[in-house]
């Protein structure tokens, strides 16, 4: 029989293939259904503007579905969880008894980081170097260290010095990467001199993208908004039906994130933490390094501390490797369609990361327009998935005219950073399937040259970079992916 993904209304349940369920049996298809579960309700609490949700029905048609379930505790395990005559040299990396995975957790694990073209991070560190002063004024970096609440990532140290290079800002698991490489940053200034975006319904989308960003409170954050100077960033704050404020910030380069508390469950707090030992998010595992002023609560060992210099420890350097910004919670690309194609192409990018990726995701209507989202890490009780991405669709007369500009010698001018599976087969499995699909593509504005999977299991990443309609090949969005196995010597959660 065909392999055939459903979408059910409410639960939005992605169901495999009818052969394959028939093999696994009634407990394991349970297990398989679970693992899918992406609730509805999660999308009315992601979204302020939340009015009425419409469900939908539709069939997606994979023939060639080729990830194997067998008694893997990951979705996308490679094939010798079900080959009796696999060798000792197939089995799990050690990563894999690290990282978690199964019918609560996302087969993409992690989205770790964003790299952003960020014109004049330098220029402006420049400045706030030879005043001598502690605390820059309208700095872009101070503006996510201090005022967002991200720490600085010991990696940044040479940058720094030489005003010159990719600074690395952290919270939590993830971070953000701001890049003023001058060549590129003028040949996407160039790209987007005639690029416009505004819909035919009047509203129109300034932002291709807005960040979400979680916190425990955003007391702190409001307070350090209110003393931010108006040319470093705006902000305005609504309040969600359940009385939580949702702060949302526009940078000085007209950048969007949408700050928001951390939903507290409402289960019994004793077994919150029994599921939490059996079970844990991937956001406590996975922690990246920060620069911090005290050695005693440091998360880098002391060689790594003192490598760091006074001055930058002084003006960098939290108390604690908690960053007061819990981490990245989602991103929302907006996605220009015409009318016609508006209530399919969000169908079609979910589709799209069920057939390379076999990730749990859902479609939905906001009473404004259907939105994809794609699940990351542990998916908890209530539907809710520890990060999303989000394809937002926008009616437009011109798409083409409001899409994100990009060149093959550019991408974008942004990409996404992602870990998937829990161990090397599992990234094995999503390599050779983007492989087969024709995705894999170079940026020369990186070293990694990778086409094959071969190349690809040698440097532990790959890159694409346009999400395609699986039954036509036709591009639907472009958005470098930047795809990673969690031995990645870069993965936040332990060297392996």
């Amino acid at each position: 029989l065909p392999s055939l993904g459903h979408r059910l209304p409410i639960h939005v349940i992605s169901f495999y293939s009818l052969s394959t369920a028939d093999m696994m049996g009634r407990q394991s298809l349970l297990a398989s259904i679970a693992s899918s579960l992406v609730l509805i309700g999660w999308a009315v609490d992601a979204f302020s503007h939340h009015t009425t949700v419409h469900h939908r029905w539709s069939i997606v048609h994979q023939s060639s579905y080729r990830w194997t379930f067998a008694s893997s505790s990951s979705l996308l395990h490679a094939a010798e969880s079900s080959n009796n005559n696999a060798s000792p040299s197939s089995s799990p990396s050690l990563s894999s008894s690290i990282i978690p995975s199964g019918e609560n957790y996302s087969t993409l694990t992690l989205l770790e980081h964003m790299h952003l073209l960020h014109p004049n991070v330098h220029k402006q560190q420049q400045s706030t170097t030879n005043n001598n002063n502690n605390k820059s004024d309208n700095n872009m970096i101070d503006f996510f260290t201090n005022t967002l609440g991200f720490g600085m990532d010991p990696k940044s140290v040479n940058s720094l010095q030489s005003n010159k290079g990719v600074v690395f800002v952290n919270a939590g698991s993830t971070q953000l990467h701001l890049n003023d490489h001058e060549e590129y940053c003028q040949k996407l200034d160039e790209l987007t001199t005639t690029s416009t975006t505004t819909s035919s319904d009047g509203g129109g989308h300034k932002h291709l993208f807005e960040i979400g960003l979680r916190y425990n409170s955003l007391k702190d954050l409001k307070n350090k908004l209110a003393n931010c100077s108006g040319d470093a960033c705006s902000y305005d704050m609504t309040t969600l039906g359940d009385g939580r404020e949702i702060v949302r910030i526009t940078d000085a380069h007209d950048r969007v994130f949408v700050a928001r508390e951390v939903v507290m469950d409402s289960n019994d707090d004793d077994v919150n933490q029994e599921e939490e030992e059996d079970e844990p998010t991937i956001s406590s595992i996975c922690q990246q390094k920060v620069i911090c002023n005290n050695n005693n609560n440091n998360n880098s060992s002391s060689e790594e501390q003192d490598g760091i210099p006074t001055e930058i420890v002084q003006q960098y350097g939290i108390s604690t490797p908690q960053t007061t910004c819990q981490g990245m919670d989602f991103i929302e690309f907006f996605v220009y369609v015409t009318k016609e194609d508006a209530g399919t192409t969000a169908e079609k990018i979910a589709r799209f990361y069920d057939f390379f990726f076999d990730a749990t995701t859902s479609v939905v209507n906001d009473g404004k327009s259907d939105i994809a989202i794609i699940a990351f890490g542990k998916i908890d009780d209530f539907g809710r998935a520890e990060q999303s991405m989000l394809f937002r669709e926008v009616v437009v007369d011109n798409p083409q005219c409001h899409q994100a500009v990009h060149s093959d010698d550019l991408g974008t001018g942004h990409h996404i950073a992602i870990y998937v599976g829990n161990c090397d087969e599992d990234y094995k499995v999503a390599a050779s399937n983007c492989v087969d699909g024709g995705l894999l593509w170079v940026n020369p504005q990186f070293e990694d040259k990778v086409l094959d999977v071969d190349s690809a299991m040698e440097c532990k990443q790959f890159r694409f970079k346009n999400i395609v309609d699986i039954e036509t090949g036709e591009t639907l969005y472009v958005l470098e992916h930047e795809i990673r196995s969690i031995s990645h010597p870069l993965f936040p959660g332990g060297n392996y």
